[in-house]
């Protein structure tokens, strides 16, 4: 079967659309370097399996320079209280706080290169270094010693009545324990609605005025190991005290390498440099600066994707993330001096299927099976994604962070590879053994944007005689499908992001948030609970393990249909140096690296801009 080249190119553009993540790209002086159009493009998986290296010192213009404005496309934050709109909502907060923990900047692209920093959710300990909390101990399983580091005070911004009335104090153990019981009992917080066992189990002790004692029940150090250490932004107890909230944006008062200076909704977030940030840079011919290099940082809100394309041309922002390898191309017609980098995002679209409604045909494993033999992967591969994309993509993301959990088709059981071969022959056999030799109808949920895609998996699975009734919503109710699990037979959604240790967990543990098909299987229950206990434990070798070894099983099984994974892309002017294409070093850091970076303002001005 073809695919018609102008529905490729609306289904390219649908599907990235609503699955691009942030993602990233290995060392860029180590990594391989390849030509799209004249364009650098670092590939991280290539880089990723590498060899180490020896450190190459950088030419003179890489030794890092402070000054100059980066500008950036952003978003109007939800808020400005984390603890009611959760961090990855209020999008301003990774510039002007921080957090006990965050993703080591020097196990990244710019240092070792064991960790791309694209994903948004690497759980896993060995990738945590100190923030507010220096340094901890995990004692035994649920219970830690944290080590307040001395010498982080509060930004004093002489323009904010908020922030004068803190006076730029130092941070100490009890602001960290206000700020974590907050978390965990104020009415409406996220980490009750998300995570009630933790706050219900946590117990928080001051032990001096620079160390606390934290304990949780074992089956939830998970979410310590994000909720707590890598969301819980540190705030003032004052400013919460006076104002009730911190949701009106002049209030903004935090720890972080920026503070929020102007914001005008639906335009512009200004972020100005705090002169008194703690943190140096960790690496390179930086390391011991203070950060961060720039004097400030433009967050544009640009919600028109030609728009934000034809700003990244005339340099008007400094580096964008693209969808499709057609933008690309397009945009390097014109801007041929664009770095790029080359990732794929960890979470693409799959067909959920309802599992515990025995009397839809789903609940049979050969239906499963028989619906994915009947899809053409690589006609889809090829036509669609030019030959840019990976399989299996589901429940483990094939991204270097994951590589000792995923299982490639090459190394995956026949069985496995079989669900992967288009085969609509033997598919109609299964259906037959299955009790269903004359076929089906039935329906999937999804929004408009994915009407294409599921156009062609119509077409193909007709040739078996399942008929696909697709059906659209508006986003809010798709959205009331995913929390309720009410949506009647399939739904074509996001899977959970690349979280490491949630994989199995909340994909296919029983009762979990992202278990969209409904699994409730013994296997995946007693791997869930081996990778609790290990991580738990800070086995971080042991969780890779028991994913790796879950994962043919979990494919056999065909729990959802899947998508194949398709590359997407960052680019940036030259001029922004210390860059990679990071893109959330920590758990929903997305824009954290900026503090690191810097603006080669000679160049810039060399190259016209």
């Amino acid at each position: 079967m073809r695919i018609k080249k102008k529905i490729v190119w609306m289904l390219v553009s649908s599907l990235m659309v609503l699955s691009l993540v942030i993602a990233s790209c290995a060392p860029e002086e180590e990594a391989e370097e390849k030509e799209v159009g004249e364009a650098t493009v670092v590939t991280a998986e290539e880089e990723a399996a590498a060899p180490e290296e020896e450190e190459v010192v950088a030419p003179g213009p890489e030794v890092p320079q402070y000054g100059g404005m980066l500008s950036v496309v952003g978003g109007d934050p939800m808020g400005f209280d984390e603890p009611t709109y959760a961090d990855y909502f209020d999008i301003a907060g990774v510039y002007t706080h921080d957090e006990l923990l965050e993703g080591d900047w020097a196990k990244g692209p710019a240092g070792t290169g064991e960790y791309t920093w694209v994903p948004n959710d690497n759980y896993r300990w060995d990738s945590k270094s100190g923030a507010i909390v220096e340094s901890f101990q995990l004692v035994e399983p649920g219970h830690f010693i944290f080590h307040v580091r001395q010498g982080v005070h509060f930004c004093l911004n002489p323009d904010s009545e908020a922030s004068r009335l803190v006076n730029g104090r130092e941070v100490t153990t009890d602001d960290v324990i206000w700020n974590i019981n907050r978390w965990t009992t104020m009415t409406g917080s996220n980490v009750i609605r998300s995570a009630p066992a933790l706050c219900q189990g946590i117990k928080v002790t001051k032990v001096d005025k620079w160390t606390l004692d934290v304990t949780v029940p074992v089956d939830q150090t998970v979410y310590v190991a994000s909720y707590i250490v890598d969301w819980c932004s540190v705030y003032p107890h004052e400013v919460v005290e006076k104002y009730g909230n911190m949701n009106d944006w002049h209030n903004s008062v935090g720890t972080g390498p920026f503070f929020l200076a102007d914001y005008v909704r639906s335009s512009v977030m200004l972020f100005k440099r705090n002169p008194n940030y703690w943190q140096t840079d960790p690496v390179g011919l930086g390391k011991g600066n203070q950060l961060p290099y720039v004097d400030s940082v433009k967050a544009l809100v640009i919600p028109d994707a030609s728009t934000v394309q034809s700003a990244m041309r005339t340099g008007q922002i400094d580096t964008m993330m693209v969808g499709t390898l057609d933008t690309l191309n397009t945009l390097l017609q014109t801007a041929p001096d664009l770095v790029v980098s080359k990732y794929i995002p960890t979470n693409p679209m799959q067909i959920f299927m309802r599992l515990n409604k025995p009397e839809l045909p789903f609940s049979n494993i050969k239906v499963r099976q028989a619906l994915s033999m009947a899809i053409d992967y690589d006609t889809i591969i090829k036509d669609l994604y030019q030959g840019e994309a990976l399989l299996p993509s589901f429940p483990i993301a094939p991204i270097p962070e994951l590589k000792n959990a995923y299982v490639s088709l090459d190394e995956a059981p026949e069985a496995v590879k079989e669900l992967f071969t288009y085969n609509p022959d033997k598919a109609k056999q299964l259906l037959s053994d299955a009790g269903w030799p004359d076929g089906f109808k039935t329906s999937v949920i999804c929004v408009a944007a994915s009407v294409d895609y599921l156009s062609v998996i119509k077409a193909m699975w007709e040739d078996i005689n399942v008929e696909l009734d697709i059906q659209t919503v508006e986003i809010g109710v798709m959205n009331s499908y995913w929390a309720a699990r009410s949506f009647p037979e399939m739904l074509y959604y996001l899977q959970a992001s690349s979280g490491t240790y949630v994989r199995m967990l909340n994909i296919y543990g029983t009762g979990v948030g992202w278990n969209l098909s409904c699994v409730n299987d013994p296997k995946v229950n007693e791997a869930r609970d081996e990778t609790l206990q290990a991580f738990a434990s800070g086995n971080d070798a042991e969780v890779d393990r028991v994913h790796k070894a879950l994962m043919p099983y979990a494919l056999e099984q065909a729990w959802a249909i899947q998508t194949p994974s398709a590359y997407a892309y960052t680019v940036w002017w030259p001029w922004l140096k210390g860059y990679h294409g990071e893109q959330s070093p920590g758990i929903c850091n997305g824009g954290r690296w900026v503090k690191y970076v810097w603006i080669d303002q000679t160049l810039k001005k060399s190259m016209g801009y």
